[in-house]
């Protein structure tokens, strides 16, 4: 078979598929996709948009900026200085002394769909079988799935300017919509960075989400004793949910 009609059966039979068989996105993020499927999110109107919407594992952001977004009923966790999405209550959230979301990532592997078609040998038929495994990829789940952009290590001077900069942007948010809350976000979110993040800086990686704030909710990732993927934390007064 030859490279052009291989692909126009793939094509072919992708479509086929997309029609028949649930989203590949069910094998890498089930909880999401088993979500979807509740009948009471089938076509319900969004009120605000007045738009009728198909819940489905992945959509538009609102803002129309092209950022996947999870849907399906569960409450998605925004930052409050850029807007950007940066977790959701999809993934096994745990409450650190009522400060910080963490959360246990896993890796997980994308690629192009197997459709089952055998592959005649030969240097053409070669080509395009490896083609596909061209385009598998292993990806850390929640980084993939909110398009986390990684902006590397910090030292210790740079961790507490960030610091500075954000709990003061949080701090005042607080401050006008919950005070009782304020001073005890400040002496645990505090004590936090001076215990955990300070003191194991150089295994710790930031990642801001897709608009790049590097000013506003930096997702926190290290590895964990003889984890063989990253756990990751986040600040929860910097966040603010939405339900979709």
């Amino acid at each position: 078979m030859s490279r052009r009609s291989l692909l126009a059966c793939l094509a072919l039979c992708a479509a086929h598929a997309h029609a028949s068989f649930p989203s590949p996105y069910s094998a890498l993020y089930p909880a999401v996709y088993a979500s979807s499927l509740s009948p009471a999110g089938q076509g319900q109107v969004d009120s605000s948009r007045g738009s009728s919407i198909t819940r489905c594992p992945w959509g538009m952001s609102s803002s129309g900026s092209g950022t996947m977004r999870l849907r399906g009923g569960m409450i998605i966790y925004k930052d409050i200085s850029s807007g950007d999405e940066m977790i959701s209550d999809s993934f096994q959230l745990q409450d650190i002394d009522d400060v910080l979301f963490k959360v246990k990532t896993k890796h997980i592997t994308k690629g192009a769909l197997d459709v089952g078609i055998a592959v005649n040998q030969g240097e053409e038929d070669g080509d395009a079988a490896e083609g596909l495994d061209d385009q598998v990829e292993k990806v850390i789940d929640v980084i993939d799935a909110f398009r986390l952009q990684t902006i590397g290590a910090f030292d210790k001077k740079g961790a507490l300017a960030w610091a500075k900069t954000y709990l003061k942007t949080i701090k005042e948010r607080l401050d006008k919509e919950n005070p009782e809350r304020s001073q005890q976000f400040q002496e645990k979110s505090q004590k936090w960075i001076k215990e955990v993040l300070l003191k194991d800086i150089d295994n710790f990686e930031f990642y801001t989400g897709p608009s790049f704030n590097t000013e506003g909710s930096l997702a926190m990732f290290t590895y964990e004793g003889e984890d063989i993927s990253p756990t990751m934390y986040l600040f929860k007064d910097g966040l603010i949910e939405e339900k979709c």
